[in-house]
């Protein structure tokens, strides 16, 4: 039977994607997770992708990177923006985004392996917030990995010529 018009989808809605399918777009206004002395985030990295940004001058593409992670356990996040902006819980197998910055571009490497199947899981610790020039400053994280599943080999990565039969 077709929703009606007007009527949300959400997240508890009984119809799933088979086994072993993965989502090829970003989850539509996912919450932020919370940079703050001590919180921890523990779960599997989805993607990165790009939103524009009006921080980010036109010249250099208007546009800045996120990373999507499905969450294994219960986090703080940030929903909405500035002074609107509201403090709440996700739970695990939420979807929630997470910034590009110097402590976790790095995940931005497994991206392609992800997309062939393999799986990690991440898990970051904020430590502390630190001044950097200019008033600018910067949140210290240990950023660590785990893979959880390798990646699929492709046909063109297949090579039986040392096989014998």
């Amino acid at each position: 039977m077709a929703k009606k018009t007007g009527e949300e989808v959400t997240s508890n809605t009984l119809a799933r994607p088979p086994e072993g399918f993965r989502r090829v777009g970003s989850v539509s206004n996912a919450p932020w997770f919370l940079f703050e002395a001590g919180a921890t985030l523990l779960g599997v990295l989805e993607n990165v992708y790009e939103r524009p940004d009006e921080r980010v001058p036109k010249e250099k593409g208007g546009v800045s990177k996120f990373f999507q992670v499905k969450l294994l356990q219960p986090i703080m996040v940030r929903k909405g923006k500035g002074e609107d902006a509201e403090m709440m819980e996700a739970q695990a197998g939420d979807v929630v985004n997470l910034t590009y910055g110097p402590k976790t571009k790095e995940l931005e490497k497994l991206v392609p392996d992800i997309l062939a199947g393999a799986e990690y899981q991440v898990w970051i610790l904020v430590k502390n917030k630190f001044k950097l020039a200019a008033g600018k400053s910067m949140w210290d994280m240990d950023v660590q990995i785990q893979q959880t599943k390798a990646k699929t080999a492709s046909s063109d990565e297949l090579d039986f010529a040392d096989v014998d039969g």
